[in-house]
């Protein structure tokens, strides 16, 4: 006699990727969601899986990411609007300068953070890795929340939210449906935090052993301890 498994419904982590993207903050935060998987099961079971990642561009057409390979959006701005991720991450690279530059293109920055806002009333957790927190930032959604960010470009972040309650020693933040982490490898594990926080701590841990990573599980333990924060 068979029996059949229900699992939980997979959610949907949306990754925004724009020119100038940094590779890690967006493939190793994804990582720790595509080789998630339920309890019971193993890295080589078919779905259904815990997660799906998706890819979201301005429009559909390569991205070149900082010093790296090209991506291809899975859905455009407007697809991403009727068909909404469960989470949404902004990643940090190179390009989150010229993303935000007001002077040199002030168009495409409002209607980025027009989108930015429209997508936080569509999503349950928004999260950002490295300096991508200053998109969040500008957006005016971190206001009077605590939030962490690149330690080397703290003060340019800091800059675009000035009523943050930004914090320049933690790997990641978790302010309820707003989680931002510090740069680089840091966006990796609050992946992990978040696939724990989604999906329990068991399958959070599987995934590390599959991935064979060292999660730094302690986000007020870091293993970088910046300057103390001037602006």
């Amino acid at each position: 006699m068979s029996t059949t498994v229900s699992f939980p419904r997979t959610l949907a982590i949306g990754i925004f990727v724009y020119d100038g993207f940094e590779p890690i903050d967006v493939f190793g935060f994804a990582e720790a969601f595509t080789i998630a998987r339920f309890l019971g099961t193993s890295y080589a079971n078919p779905p259904a899986f815990p997660f799906e990642v998706r890819l979201i561009g301005r429009k559909i057409g390569p991205v070149k990411s900082s010093n790296g390979p090209s991506v291809l959006p899975d859905q455009d701005f407007d697809a991403a609007l009727g068909a909404p991720p469960d989470l949404l991450m902004v990643p940090g690279g190179s390009g989150s300068w010229p993303l935000l530059d007001e002077a040199a293109d002030p168009q495409g920055v409002a209607a980025l953070l027009e989108w930015i806002r429209q997508m936080d009333s569509k999503v349950s957790v928004m999260a950002s890795v490295c300096t991508g927190a200053a998109v969040l930032a500008r957006a005016g959604l971190l206001d009077g929340r605590p939030a962490a960010t690149n330690h080397a470009a703290f003060a340019w972040v800091a800059q675009q939210g000035p009523q943050v309650l930004w914090d320049s020693v933690s790997r990641w933040v978790d302010a309820g449906n707003y989680t931002t982490s510090a740069g680089v490898s840091a966006g990796t594990d609050l992946g992990f935090y978040l696939v724990s926080r989604l999906a329990g701590r068991a399958v959070a841990e599987n995934a590390v052993a599959a991935a064979e990573y060292d999660w730094h599980r302690d986000p007020q333990s870091p293993i970088y301890y910046p300057p103390r924060a001037q602006f």
